[in-house]
C-alpha cells in the first residue's frame, strides 16, 4: 500500500495549502533544548481568507474515510461500540476448538480403535451355524443276531423309517415329511491362537505407528491454526495502522483544499475580495488528484482490513462471541523469548519438534513393521482348535446308538485338536514384500528429504526473521529522522524563512518511512510466527511495554519524538 507516487501527489497537495507567500510574521524560534512550540498552521497569504471548521458530513459507503458503522457480522468498516475485544492468545484458545482440530481428534480415536483390535487380536472369534428344517421319523429295534462260527449272539441294533420309507429319496423324504417333526443343529468352531510367527506383534507395531502419526498430524493443525491467527492479527493491526496514516493525510488534504477554493473564490461562502490571485487554478485539480489516491489506498486497506478479521471469525469458529474484535490497538513488535540465538540451535530444535519431522521418522517405523509383517506371511500359524456340535431331532428316536455310514440325529460332542493353517501362497507373499521393503525405502528417502527440507525451512524464516529485525531498527530511527527534519522546516516556515519544496520533501520522506516502519514490523511478527512453526515450537514472548513501536499518527510538530 505503499507507493512513492502515491505519497509524492498526496503531499504536493497538502503543500499547496501553504504554497502562497507567507506574511513575515514575527515568531519565537524555540531554544535547541527546549520542545518544540505546537506546529502552526498553513501560513496564509495577505489575501487569503482563513477557512474555519467545517460540519461533517453524514456517513456514506462510498466515502472510505467516512464509512457508516458496520453491523456486528459485518467485517467491512468501523466497528459498532459494545462488541467483545478478545486478544490474541484468546482467539488463538478458540481456535484450537475449530472443526479441522476436532476432525484430528476424531482420526485419533479411529486409529486408537485400531490398535485395540491388534492388542485383542489373541481372543478367538467364535463362528457358528444354526439350521432348523424339518427331520426324519425313525425308529429303532434290538435284535440278536446270530454269527456263523459262534455260539454268542450279536447285539445289532435296526433302525428304521415308517412304512419301510426310503428317506434318501426325493419322494419317499416327502412321504414322511407329516410324521417328521423338526431337525435342529447347531455348531460353534473357533481357533485359540498359540503362535502365528509374529502377526499380532508386528500388527499391533503398525497399529502404535498409526495412533502416533493421527497424533502428530493433530499437532500440526494445531501449530497451522495458531500460524493463521498470528499472521492474520498481524494484517488486521498494519491495516488498521495504515487507515490511521492516511486518515491522517486525509485531513491535511482536505484542509488544503477548503484553502484553495477559499482562494479561488469557488467556496461556499466566497467573497470576491478575499480571493488570491496569486494562486493557480491548477491547484484545485492537483489536490482532488490527490484526494482519489488516497480514497484507493483507503480502500485496499479497509479490503485487508476485512479479510483479516473475517479469517479470524472464521479460525476462532462458534466457540468465539459472534463478531467480536481484537484488544490490541498497536502493532507492537513480538520479542523472541531468551533472545534470538544461532541457527543451528534453531535447526536441531526443528529436528526434534517439528511435528513433520516426527511423522516423517514415524512413517518409517510403520512400514519397517509393515515389511515384519509380510514376511511373517510365509510361516504358518498354530493354535488349538474347537469345535462344540450339537443336533435334535424330536421325530428320531433318542435311543439310537449309532448310523451305519451316516451320523446320529440326536448329539452333542466338543472337539479339541492341536491345528496348523498355513496358506501355501509363496508367490503372492513374496509379491507382497517386495512391495513392503520397497514402501520402507520409500519412507527412509522421504525421511531424509523432509529432514532436509525442514531444514531450509527453519534457515528461511530464520534469515527472514534477521532481517525483519534488522529493518524495524532501520526504520525506526529513519522515522525519527525523517520527522526531525519535517520539524525544522515547520518551525523555518513559521519565521519566514522556510523552503517549501524542501518541506514537501521532508513530508513524503516522513510519511514513506512511517509505511515501511509499520511493514517492517508486520513482517517481523509474521517471520517470527513462521520460525515458530518450523521449528515445531513457539518462541515468541508477549510484548514488552519497551517494544518498538510506529510513532503517533499525527504530523504536527508537538508530536515529533
Amino acid at each position: 500500500m505503499t507507493r512513492r507516487s502515491s505519497w509524492s501527489a498526496l503531499l504536493t497537495a497538502a503543500s499547496l495549502v501553504i504554497a502562497a507567500p507567507a506574511a513575515a510574521a514575527p515568531a519565537t524560534v524555540p531554544a535547541p533544548a527546549a520542545a518544540p512550540p505546537p506546529a502552526p498552521g498553513p501560513a496564509p497569504s495577505a489575501t487569503s481568507k482563513q477557512t474555519g471548521p467545517k460540519s461533517q458530513p453524514p456517513p456514506s459507503p462510498d466515502q472510505p474515510f467516512n464509512l457508516p458503522v458496520a453491523a456486528r457480522t459485518d467485517a467491512y468498516g468501523p466497528r459498532p461500540p459494545g462488541v467483545p475485544e478478545l486478544t490474541r492468545e484468546q482467539i488463538v484458545q478458540y481456535g484450537l476448538q475449530n472443526p479441522l482440530v476436532k476432525a484430528a481428534d476424531a482420526q485419533i480415536e479411529q486409529m486408537e480403535a485400531t490398535l485395540l483390535r491388534a492388542k485383542f487380536s489373541w481372543v478367538p472369534v467364535i463362528k457358528t451355524t444354526t439350521a432348523l428344517a424339518p427331520g426324519v421319523y425313525t425308529r429303532c429295534k434290538d435284535i440278536k443276531l446270530e454269527s456263523f462260527g459262534s455260539s454268542d449272539p450279536v447285539d445289532f441294533q435296526y433302525c428304521s423309517p415308517a412304512d419301510s420309507v426310503d428317506i434318501d429319496t426325493i419322494g419317499g423324504y416327502f412321504r414322511q415329511l407329516k410324521e417328521a417333526g423338526i431337525a435342529f443343529r447347531f455348531g460353534a468352531d473357533f481357533i485359540i491362537p498359540l503362535f502365528t510367527s509374529g502377526k499380532i506383534k508386528h500388527g499391533k507395531e503398525m497399529a502404535q505407528a498409526g495412533v502416533a502419526l493421527a497424533q502428530l498430524a493433530k499437532e500440526r493443525t494445531r501449530q497451522e491454526t495458531v500460524l493463521r491467527v498470528h499472521q492474520a492479527h498481524t494484517a488486521l493491526l498494519l491495516a488498521r495502522e495504515s487507515l490511521a496514516i492516511l486518515d491522517e493525510a486525509w485531513k491535511v488534504v482536505q484542509e488544503a483544499k477548503g484553502q484553495i477554493l477559499a482562494d479561488l473564490g469557488e467556496s461556499e461562502d466566497a467573497d470576491v475580495d478575499d480571493t488570491n490571485p496569486d494562486r493557480d487554478p491548477a491547484d484545485l485539480p492537483r489536490v482532488e488528484l490527490g484526494e482519489l489516491t488516497l480514497m484507493e489506498r483507503a480502500l485496499e486497506a479497509r479490503k485487508i482490513e476485512a479479510v483479516a478479521l473475517a479469517t479470524l471469525w472464521t479460525i476462532a469458529g462458534e466457540a468465539a462471541p459472534v463478531g467480536f474484535d481484537i484488544a490490541e490497538r498497536a502493532l507492537v513488535t513480538d520479542s523472541v523469548d531468551g533472545g534470538l540465538r544461532e541457527l543451528s540451535h534453531y535447526r536441531e530444535l526443528g529436528e526434534q519438534q517439528r511435528p513433520e519431522a516426527k511423522m516423517a521418522a514415524g512413517l518409517v517405523e510403520l512400514r519397517k513393521a509393515g515389511e515384519k509383517f509380510a514376511r511373517s506371511q510365509f510361516l504358518p500359524d498354530f493354535g488349538i482348535a474347537v469345535s462344540v456340535q450339537i443336533s435334535y431331532m424330536n421325530q428320531a428316536d433318542r435311543n439310537m446308538k449309532a448310523l451305519y455310514y451316516f451320523d446320529r440325529f440326536n448329539y452333542n460332542r466338543v472337539i479339541f485338536a492341536f491345528a496348523m493353517n498355513w496358506n501355501l501362497d509363496f508367490h503372492n507373499s513374496y509379491f507382497g514384500l517386495k512391495k513392503a521393503r520397497a514402501e520402507r525405502r520409500e519412507a527412509e528417502h522421504q525421511r531424509e528429504a523432509a529432514r532436509y527440507l525442514l531444514g531450509l525451512e527453519v534457515e528461511k524464516a530464520y534469515r527472514d526473521l534477521q532481517h525483519a529485525d534488522k529493518s524495524v531498527k532501520l526504520t525506526e530511527q529513519a522515522t525519527k529522522k525523517a520527522k526531525q527534519l519535517v520539524v525544522d522546516q515547520q518551525v523555518k516556515q513559521t519565521v519566514g524563512g522556510g523552503n517549501f519544496a524542501e518541506l514537501e520533501k521532508a513530508l513524503t520522506r516522513w510519511a514513506e518511512w512511517r509505511f515501511k516502519q509499520f511493514e517492517a514490523i508486520h513482517a517481523h511478527n509474521v517471520a517470527l510466527a513462521g520460525l515458530s512453526r518450523a521449528v515445531g515450537t513457539a518462541l515468541g514472548a508477549s510484548p514488552s511495554p519497551s517494544a518498538a513501536s510506529a510513532p503517533t499518527n499525527s504530523i504536527s510538530a508537538a508530536s515529533s519524538p
